[in-house]
């Protein structure tokens, strides 16, 4: 379990009330990764959400191989930023791998718990949702920009 204050730190989570907070930290742990592990596998079941406390992740993308990672850097994550948000959205998989950058410390999120949550309590769910949202339109913006000077 993680306490409250060490979620309380992060604006992902400013909005919730000390009950939600109460709620998400009681299924919650840290988490840690050698530089170079894979955290989370591209078209697996998406069964977790992370909050990098520690550390740098690369999103990688293999196009739809045959389980084979290739070097298609699709994105960064830095500390304090949400990654596995697919595991709030279905069909609950990864659409990209997560490959540790350097050693990481990261709060991880039973999503399965953190879902029947969000169906108990609304403003919790609206609260995720809208955070998930924002960070998946930050990652969005990240990838136009690359694509336009790619095409340069």
């Amino acid at each position: 379990m993680v306490s409250v204050e060490t979620l309380r730190r992060y604006q992902f989570f400013n909005h919730f009330t000390q009950d939600q907070l109460k709620a998400v930290a009681m299924i919650s742990e840290i988490e840690t990764y050698p530089k170079g592990a894979i955290v989370a596998r591209e078209d697996a079941i998406a069964s977790k959400l992370y909050l990098l406390l520690e550390g740098d992740v690369d999103l990688i993308y293999s196009g739809g191989g045959e389980g084979a990672i290739s070097n298609a850097l699709v994105g960064s994550i830095a500390p304090g930023e949400v990654f596995g948000v697919s595991s709030l959205v279905e069909p609950y998989q990864f659409i990209s791998s997560v490959r540790a950058a350097m050693p990481l410390r990261v709060i991880a999120i039973d999503s399965i718990a953190l879902r029947a949550l969000a169906e108990i309590d609304s403003n919790l769910g609206y609260g995720l949702m809208r955070n998930i949202s924002a960070a998946i339109l930050g990652r969005l913006k990240f990838t136009q920009m690359e694509l336009a000077v790619a095409r340069g």
